[in-house]
């Protein structure tokens, strides 16, 4: 199934394939999955409780044996009696509870007694308006929680839902701008009686207090998948353009290489359709039939240095044997030359008749000294060869092999090695290195 899937997608659409797949991954993911929670070790912190006594009041706050657990006593005589137990957060570090990455508070806090509600304070410290040596000034964060929820068990609440107390602000001159609540730094949780405080008896005990909120906010979760999917949008439009770029490249270089072959063989693209790819005579390839393999080949050379040599053939003396023995036994001989090379050469050479008594054999993956091997073999094969009873026939050769990215210089190169060769005396073999000008000494 996934090979199927690779043979119709490509690495492109797999990947956004998959992108989809994740993003609505994690669009459905359960909430518990990235939420974080902290539960507040009661044990490990300072508590302590006090009443309106310390202001000078007549209420009384005190502790009872059960560990958080305290009892007050509020009686009149102050304005506005309070009891309080506080847990005071500061580490060794100096530092109280960063509670800004929460977005809810749970309290687990059991009430006895006639109010109806309990204050809670979240009192935070911040440079902007927190006086060292002075804990009045930090901010009370405050909320009043109903006591018939508490009661139920476990309440949860969010702290977006605390207020600044107005007190505070009054009393402290704090400017609108830092009227909202902090939670960065929470020096002390403060447990109050309510708003609507009554004298008598009032009993609590803390079980638990913990905050839980989003590793991820989801706003940031959605920002980050329209940034990722952004991205891959511009990623997959640069690659197509980019793919489609090299598209144009390899398609102009490769018009480009045809019409200098093209220019080379002599060729009208207009005549393309009309030209076989054999020789008629000789059932050999014409000049049309090498076109492909000297294309394939100069390409293996750019791209892997493949090597590619060229062997020019000339039948030796072919006029004297048309104007002796006349023009049939003069294509007979062209045929012996054709069948002889087609038999000789290796399978992965090309025998072309080139024009007239010429032929050519293009040998790709070869290298000069294997290409003149192959060029002595048919010498020899064809100095052994009597057509028709009565020629005996030879040929010169010439062995070029290709060392830049010119096809020009190629054949360039065979045909001086051919030219070479028939000056020699014919019936030979010669080399391109052997025929080029000898260098001069420096100096």
């Amino acid at each position: 199934m996934a090979s199927k899937l690779r043979d119709y997608l490509s690495p492109t659409d797999l990947g956004l394939a998959l992108l989809a797949i994740l993003s609505v991954a994690i669009l459905m993911m359960p909430k518990q999955w990235i939420t974080r929670e902290y539960q507040l070790p009661l044990s490990e912190f300072q508590t302590a409780v006090f009443s309106d006594a310390v202001i000078g009041g007549n209420s009384r706050a005190t502790m009872l044996e059960k560990a958080n657990a305290w009892e007050c006593s509020l009686r009149a005589g102050f304005e506005d009696p309070f009891c309080s137990f506080q847990i005071a957060l500061v580490g060794p570090d100096g530092k109280g509870l960063d509670l800004s990455i929460y977005e809810s508070m749970t309290l687990n806090l059991r009430y006895e007694g006639s109010a109806n509600g309990v204050r809670l304070y979240l009192r935070n410290r911040h440079p902007h308006y927190y006086v060292v040596g002075d804990l009045t000034t930090t901010k009370y964060n405050g909320a009043e929680l109903d006591v018939d929820s508490l009661n139920r068990g476990a309440y949860t609440f969010r702290l977006k839902d605390f207020s600044v107390a107005d007190w505070w602000i009054t009393s402290k001159s704090i400017p609108m701008a830092l009227s909202h609540p902090d939670f960065n730094d929470v020096l002390f949780i403060e447990i109050q009686t309510g708003s609507d405080v009554r004298s008598g008896e009032h009993r609590f005990e803390l079980e638990s207090i913990s905050w839980s909120g989003p590793i991820v906010r989801q706003s940031t979760l959605y920002r980050a998948l329209v940034v990722i999917w952004s991205a891959a949008i511009v990623l997959v439009l640069l690659i197509r353009v980019v793919t489609l770029n090299l598209q144009l490249q390899r398609h102009a270089r490769y018009q480009s290489e045809l019409q200098k072959i093209n220019g080379l063989l002599n060729v009208k693209n207009r005549k393309f359709e009309e030209l076989a790819k054999t020789d008629a005579l000789t059932g050999v390839a014409n000049r049309l039939g090498v076109r492909e393999v000297l294309y394939r080949s100069l390409n293996d050379w750019r791209a892997k240095r493949t090597p590619l040599s060229l062997i020019m053939v000339d039948i030796d003396h072919f006029k004297t044997i048309n104007d002796k023995h006349g023009h049939d036994m003069g294509d007979k001989v062209l045929q012996v030359v054709a069948e002889t090379f087609t038999h000789s050469v290796r399978q992965t050479d090309l025998v072309a008749r080139w024009g007239g008594e010429e032929f050519i054999v293009i040998c790709p993956n070869t290298e000069l000294l294997q290409a003149q091997s192959v060029a002595e073999n048919l010498r020899g094969r064809l100095a052994n060869t009597l057509v028709g009873g009565a020629v005996h026939i030879t040929a010169s050769f010439g062995v070029s092999t290709l060392s830049d990215n010119n096809l020009d210089e190629l054949f360039r190169q065979a045909d001086d090695a051919l030219y070479q060769a028939k000056a020699s005396g014919r019936n030979r073999v010669v080399s391109a290195d052997a025929t080029a000008p000898p260098k001069l000494a420096n100096g």
